[in-house]
């Protein structure tokens, strides 16, 4: 099997279906399977489906619980057999056969441990970030939030080429099966939210580079495989527990200073925005205890 191509759903069904019908349109000259995995829906649309498995070859698994992107992607692994490993968002829909160019690249550069293309909305205009920076100490020191333009003046290039950068958006990440398992893949402890940044932060530490791949695109109906939740708190969550995870306690600690110094400010003027993040910053410790899914 070249490729499992890994779909989490959750009460957005019809975009799933999408997704799935526009894979079997364009992608041809490979071997693939497709794996949904759905974070415990509504049943109705759980039955939509399973009604198109007669119309569309994929394995559903129907998750006992709401595992979030992470754990419901790795719950897909763990089913897949594929020498690559491709998660896309179920509102995800391709234009073009963007997988057989993804897989061919990968093959031909061993260094490479995931990768990522440009993804556009339904009109075909190019999303604010397909690729960016790690999102680490230097980048709010500096105010790096300039993708795009901090990758074409470190490469001194137009970016129509492939190139290297920290991380590639998670809506369409294609990984090398090897590279994926010496990471530790996904981590189910992130319900939502900066899980790219987790695992390019640890490919990179593995030796493997992520690369942004410019020359294909897909199309992106951003929000709507997340149920339209607003998820303020949930990014800040994610993001101090990545921090923490990934850097050394003095740097997590500073970092949290900053965040605190930042919020503070800004709640003070726009409270309704940034005064839930400014006091998980506050508390710092054990993020995931303010998790949608430490919750319930």
């Amino acid at each position: 099997m070249d490729v499992s191509i890994i779909i989490v759903n959750f009460n957005s069904s019809g975009y799933t279906i999408n997704c799935i019908d526009s894979i079997y349109k364009f992608t041809k000259d490979l071997s693939f399977e497709i794996i949904v995995v759905d974070n415990q829906s509504k049943p109705e649309d759980v039955k939509s489906l399973e009604a198109h498995l007669q119309n569309a070859d994929f394995t559903l698994i129907k998750s006992k619980e709401n595992l979030g992107f992470g754990g419901g992607n790795d719950l897909g692994y763990q089913h897949a057999s594929g020498n690559h490993l491709a998660f896309v968002n179920n509102d995800a829909e391709l234009t073009e056969n963007s997988l057989l160019q993804l897989l061919n690249y990968s093959q031909s550069n061993p260094k490479v441990g995931c990768i990522g293309l440009k993804q556009v909305d339904k009109n075909g205009q190019p999303f604010k970030y397909s690729f960016r920076q790690f999102i680490d100490l230097k980048y709010h020191l500096f105010n790096q939030k300039k993708p795009v333009k901090y990758y074409s003046n470190l490469y001194n290039s137009d970016l129509s080429q492939p190139f290297t950068v920290d991380l590639v958006s998670g809506a369409f990440m294609v990984f090398k099966t090897e590279a994926y398992k010496k990471c530790g893949g996904f981590d189910p402890k992130i319900f939502l939210f900066y899980e790219e940044m987790d695992i390019c932060l640890r490919l990179k530490k593995q030796g493997y580079i992520t690369q942004y791949y410019p020359k294909s695109t897909f199309i992106h109906y951003m929000g709507k495989s997340s149920g339209n939740v607003a998820l303020k708190r949930e990014f800040t969550v994610s993001y101090l527990y990545v921090i923490k995870k990934n850097y050394s306690t003095l740097y997590y600690q500073f970092l949290r200073f900053v965040l605190i110094l930042k919020y503070g400010i800004k709640s003070i003027f726009k409270p309704k925005k940034h005064l839930v993040p400014f006091r998980i910053a506050l508390k710092g410790g054990d993020s995931l205890r303010f998790s949608m899914r430490a919750k319930g």
